[in-house]
């Protein structure tokens, strides 16, 4: 069984077509819309690849109308973002996005997956960053029945084991932010985990958001961010 993990999104179309790895089954962790400019075609990609999506928070910003709880640095490019990608959606797109669930338990093959997009336990707001300690994963994943979990958000890819317990964070395919400015996602094959980056079009994408309504100093900042990996 080879399962392919995608997370944060963010309406980067051409990030997401990059990915082009088969795989029996896929996971997306949320996050589909919001600091790019294509939303309508990755809700329309992701729909068509699986259904197996959980609700980011950004997601919820659009399709629920309410704030992204992002950090003070991505607040003003979120909100800029939002306002652009409400308008472009059409309401069934909305009510997608507003409806996914926050958490997804499954068991496949005989071992038991948990997919969420912030913390383990549904809450799509919490960051988890690699230099996480052990202490709060282990209290994150307290009387969780799991042998993975799947969480996103951070943009952060990362992989750590707390008592047998195998935490993964793919990392983002449409706005990486660890310095790397390529498409990340992540493979579990077989009882085996593995991060993965692939180059795209990275300037498609900026002149797609030049194309939007979004103001200029924000799209300045986003081209930068995808151009940089976010450092």
């Amino acid at each position: 069984m080879k399962i392919l993990i995608l997370s944060d999104i963010h309406g980067n179309i051409a990030a997401l077509d990059a990915v082009r790895e088969r795989a029996d089954m896929v996971f997306c962790l949320g996050d589909l819309v919001n600091y790019g400019p294509y939303p309508r075609a990755c809700i329309e990609r992701i729909r068509g690849l699986t259904d197996k999506v959980v609700r980011g928070n950004h997601d919820n910003a659009v399709g629920r109308d309410m704030d992204c709880g992002c950090s003070i640095r991505y607040k003003e490019l979120s909100d800029a973002g939002k306002i652009f990608t409400k308008a472009v959606l059409n309401p069934g797109e909305k009510e997608f996005l507003g409806n996914l669930p926050t958490t997804l338990n499954l068991e496949i093959e005989g071992k038991k997956f948990v997919l969420s997009h912030g913390s383990p336990g549904g809450d799509m707001y919490k960051y988890l960053r690699p230099d996480v300690s052990d202490e709060q994963l282990e209290s994150e994943l307290k009387d969780m029945s799991a042998d993975i979990v799947f969480i996103g958000h951070t943009h952060l890819p990362m992989v750590r084991e707390i008592d047998g317990t195998i935490v993964v964070n793919p990392g983002s395919v449409g706005q990486p932010r660890d310095g790397v400015p390529m498409a990340s996602y992540a493979v579990w094959e077989d009882s085996h985990i593995e991060i993965k980056r692939v180059r795209y079009d990275i300037e498609a994408t900026v002149k797609g958001l030049e194309a939007t309504n979004i103001p200029s100093v924000q799209v300045s900042m986003l081209a930068k961010i995808l151009r940089d990996g976010g450092m």
